[in-house]
């Protein structure tokens, strides 16, 4: 059994993987904003008997992260596991993005790992075992028009994922990023509309009919849950665990031709961009 703490565990992929890793037998802490609006993982707890705790935990708050930390340390003694998952979505043209939203995605999606790897790495380091496991994106390694701050977060988050692992490997900690895809979930009901007379409308365009495909069979959070399991179980853990088909069809769409060829690509119009986007990823989703 693992003693677990899982961020932003309220809905969605935080709230799957909590009720998962607790239904494998193990620890777990599910961190939230606001304990006393999480009615729906308290009833899902209760039906399933699970050995689960919900804890006040805001990512960008440090006080809040210190005293979580602090309450599991005094609990358990130690701290196994952290799932990063914690975020909120968002996307408008980088033209028409206010400063002050660009910070308050990084301050979530970013800043507020870096936050919690702050307070838990120095636990792990001393255990000299552990095991670290953050949510990215396919937005962490392919890029939309009007999805670039969002996309800037998640590509910071394998930058310092990469990182973490080199530095943690002498300790025996590992360290994994999860790449979903397109994931139903509540995250991105807390991104900023773009503005009704926006000037990349071409690109909110082709951001939501490509969003509309995905949806169509996209990955359930149950999924992204499954693999922080075996990122967090395993004896081989990868670095990187790409989940849903959007996923794995656009990232091999995406390595399959040169910056300068997807560049143009995304200069075509109409019919034109339809169908070369076919050629790259190998699926209609734009006809």
């Amino acid at each position: 059994m693992s003693v677990i703490l899982v961020t932003g565990a309220s809905t969605g992929i935080g709230q799957a993987t909590a009720l998962q890793l607790a239904s494998q037998g193990h620890r777990v802490f599910a961190g939230v904003r606001s304990p006393d609006t999480a009615q729906e993982l308290k009833e899902k707890i209760a039906a399933q008997e699970l050995a689960l705790e919900i804890i006040q935990l805001d990512i960008t708050d440090q006080g809040s992260v210190n005293n979580a930390v602090s309450t599991i340390m005094a609990s358990e003694g130690r701290i196994d596991a952290l799932v990063n998952n914690a975020g909120i979505g968002g996307g408008r043209a980088v033209e028409e993005t206010p400063l002050e939203e660009v910070r308050e995605v990084f301050e979530t999606n970013y800043f507020g790992t870096v936050r919690m790897l702050l307070a838990i790495t120095p636990i792990m380091r001393e255990q000299r075992a552990g095991r670290i496991v953050t949510v990215g994106s396919l937005a962490g390694r392919m890029v939309f028009g009007c999805h670039g701050h969002y996309s800037a977060a998640k590509w910071a988050l394998e930058g310092l994922s990469e990182a973490l692992a080199f530095e943690m490997a002498e300790f025996s900690v590992h360290v994994s990023i999860i790449e979903p895809g397109s994931v139903p979930t509540p995250a991105w009901e807390k991104g900023k509309p773009p503005p009704a007379d926006s000037h990349y409308m071409n690109s909110m365009e082709r951001l939501g009919r490509w969003a509309t495909h995905t949806m169509q069979n996209p990955a359930a959070p149950i999924d992204v849950a499954y693999a922080i399991a075996d990122a967090i179980e395993s004896d081989t853990p990868r670095f990187r665990y790409v989940v849903g088909q959007d996923a794995i069809e656009n990232l091999a769409g995406r390595a399959s031709v040169d910056d300068e060829e997807w560049i143009a690509a995304n200069r075509l119009q109409g019919e034109a961009f339809a169908q070369r986007w076919k050629e790259i990823v190998g699926v209609d989703y734009f006809g």
